[in-house]
């Protein structure tokens, strides 16, 4: 298959919009716009939060080292448990998220 320029010779073109609006500037056109923002009560507690949660450190650096000196020492036993109890969790809660709407 060929490709060519064929297109080249076909004229742009433009909207009744595009041409009725092409004495206008910027500024008239942004006069004529009018913006109005609505932050919600849950917007301005996400924001918070997100302040909150940036200042907070990513990580418990002291259990960190905890647990890797435990590894390193071969004495790190992990709670069978626990991590169980944790998945049917975090499993429960996504299975409710998928059933609302």
């Amino acid at each position: 298959m060929k490709i060519d320029n064929s297109l080249k010779s076909v004229a742009a073109v433009r909207t009744r919009a595009t041409r009725g609006d092409k004495g206008k500037t910027a500024a008239d056109t942004d006069a004529a716009i009018a913006d109005s923002v609505e932050l919600t009560l849950a917007s301005t507690t996400l924001n918070a939060m997100e302040e909150a949660l940036a200042g907070m450190p990513a990580e418990d650096t002291d259990k960190v080292e905890a647990v890797r000196q435990a590894i390193a020492d071969g004495h790190f036993q992990v709670n069978e448990e626990a991590v169980a109890d944790a998945l049917v969790q975090t499993t429960v809660e996504q299975l409710r998220r998928q059933g609302q709407p």
